[in-house]
């Protein structure tokens, strides 16, 4: 099935960088900082029981889980509802409202 990722959102660097060191100090060192707000989680297969480790850490520490998928899923998805939004206002503007 390949790399199963748990996407993270946090409000703020704070939050994500003491989730990180949680993580790490819990056996989970594959913690990927996307950017100031987001983390990503990878696993190199689904394994639920760490899942849900992750998922309480992340909750604990204020954090909201965007996505549970098989890497690179979320990023489609995203591209995908993008593409839908930017045609419907491409053909709500050639119907001039």
């Amino acid at each position: 099935m390949g790399i199963w990722e748990v996407r993270c959102l946090f409000g703020n660097e704070y939050a994500l960088d003491s989730t990180i060191e949680i993580l790490k100090k819990n056996g989970i060192e594959n913690a990927v900082k996307l950017d100031r707000r987001y983390l990503s989680v990878r696993f190199e297969r689904r394994d639920r029981e760490r899942e849900e480790m992750v998922k309480r850490i992340v909750e604990t520490n204020h954090g909201f889980i965007e996505s549970e998928a098989p890497l690179g899923e979320y990023d489609k998805e995203l591209a995908r509802i993008k593409m839908k939004k930017l045609r419907h206002a491409e053909k709500k503007k050639r119907s001039g409202h």
